[in-house]
Parts: structure tokens; C-alpha cells; sequence
């Protein structure tokens, strides 16, 4: 009786892991992409004032296994199931959560039984299997995507959309992922910030015009990051899970 009850618990256990997630998620095929930026005269040298683009170099092809991500950022309506006390920036339910520590980010996407994207996940949904810098191509261009001065409900730019159907990965919100923030394999270019003290932020955001750097910040292979209890007014996040 008790090896019966065992193998019904393992069966729904690998049932439910094997379930195809809902339709809040697409799927992103398995394949080799572009990561990272080569070295030319196009590269920008400098992209911020903490960053350079050489934390995106060596460019490499990686091959990953397929994966699904959410379609939309997290919405403040999704995040208030999970924590009903919340109160952060913006506050309307059909737009992205604001100002999400690392922390918070994580633990929402593990009680939805999902987890964070890797950066390499992240990079390779945006920039697809032919390497585009642009969600939309190689050009830049700031009507297609949301770099104003407040963020958007989900999908509102019909430009800012991948290969997938997964929206607003150039746009409207910056995005954690899992990963550490970490030199390139091959990479010489040395960072003191290196290590595991930051966790890598991906994709442009809203209100970067002061800045004077939108194309830069705007580019898929861009490297952010912070300490992963920084809550940041522009910085909110989308979950994946494994296909097994």
C-alpha cells in the first residue's frame, strides 16, 4: 500500500513538471544565438556611467535548450496575489511592477512554480537565432518601443514584440534575470564588479532621455546589474521555465 501511494505521488510529481505551462507563456525553441557585441567602428565604447560594452564581449554563438517566458512583464495585479500588502511605484494593476528587489522577483517566480530567465535566456528571446541587435532589426528606433516617461500596460507597442510573441522585452521596464553578474566566456576585460555581488539586469526602460545613451541602453546585448536587494523605480521582471 504504501509503494502504491509512493508511485501515485511520483506520478503527479512528473505530470505536473511535464504540464505545458499556460498561455501567459511562449515557447522559445531550442538553438545556437549571437550573444554578446563584436568589435567594430559601430560598437559603443561607453554606455553608461557603469558600465562598458566590453562586459558584452567576446560576441560568441551559445547554444541553449528551448524554454518558455512569460509573454508580459509581471503586472502589479499579478504581484498583488502574491503579496496583498504591496504598495510600489505606479500601483495600476495592468502595468509592470516597479521597484521589485531581486529578492521579491524570485520568490514571486517560484511561488507561480516558474523561475527568473538567465541572462542568456533573456538575450537569446530578444535577439532571436539570427542575432538582431533590435527586438525589430538592427536599427534603432525609439517610436517602436516604450522609452517615455511612464510605463505602458503590456503589448501596447506592436513593434516590441520577438519572433515568439513575447512583448516589451526592448521596452517599458528593465528586467532581472538569475544570473550573476559575470566576465564572458573568453572575455579579458576585466571589472571589479565582477562576481556574486550583483545580479544582471536586461533590456531598456522607460525615462532613459536624460541619459543622452536611449540606442545604447536600448541595444539587447546591454549588461546591466545591481545588488539584488535594490529596488529600482525602473526595473520590474517576466518569468521562465524549463521545458523538463
Amino acid at each position: 500500500m504504501i509503494r502504491l501511494i509512493t508511485l501515485t505521488l511520483l506520478a503527479l510529481s512528473v505530470t505536473s513538471c511535464d504540464r505545458p505551462p499556460k498561455q501567459d507563456m511562449a515557447l522559445i525553441p531550442a538553438g545556437a544565438f549571437t550573444l554578446g557585441l563584436g568589435i567594430s567602428e559601430d560598437t559603443p565604447s561607453f554606455i553608461s556611467d557603469r558600465t562598458s560594452s566590453k562586459n558584452a564581449q567576446p560576441q560568441q554563438d551559445i547554444q541553449l535548450e528551448a524554454f518558455y517566458l512569460d509573454i508580459h512583464e509581471v503586472t502589479y495585479g499579478d504581484f498583488l496575489q502574491f503579496k496583498p500588502q504591496a504598495q510600489y511605484a505606479e500601483g495600476r494593476l495592468n502595468h509592470p511592477v516597479q521597484g521589485i528587489s531581486w529578492f521579491e522577483a524570485d520568490a514571486y517566480c517560484l511561488w507561480r512554480g516558474k523561475r527568473l530567465p538567465t541572462e542568456l535566456e533573456w538575450e537569446r528571446a530578444g535577439r532571436g537565432l539570427d542575432g538582431h541587435l533590435y527586438v525589430w532589426g538592427n536599427e534603432f528606433a525609439r517610436k517602436n518601443a516604450n522609452f517615455e516617461k511612464t510605463v505602458q500596460p503590456g503589448g501596447k507597442f506592436p513593434q516590441d514584440i520577438n519572433e515568439n510573441g513575447i512583448y516589451d522585452l526592448n521596452g517599458n521596464v528593465s528586467e532581472w534575470t538569475a544570473s550573476w553578474y559575470q566576465p564572458y566566456q573568453g572575455s579579458n576585460f576585466k571589472d571589479p564588479n565582477y562576481g556574486e555581488k550583483y545580479k544582471v539586469i536586461r533590456g531598456g526602460a522607460i525615462n532613459k532621455r536624460e541619459h543622452g545613451f536611449i540606442k545604447e541602453f536600448a541595444l539587447l546585448a546591454y549588461r546591466n546589474f545591481a545588488p539584488p536587494e535594490m529596488r529600482s523605480w525602473d526595473t520590474g521582471f517576466r518569468c521562465a521555465r524549463s521545458v523538463s
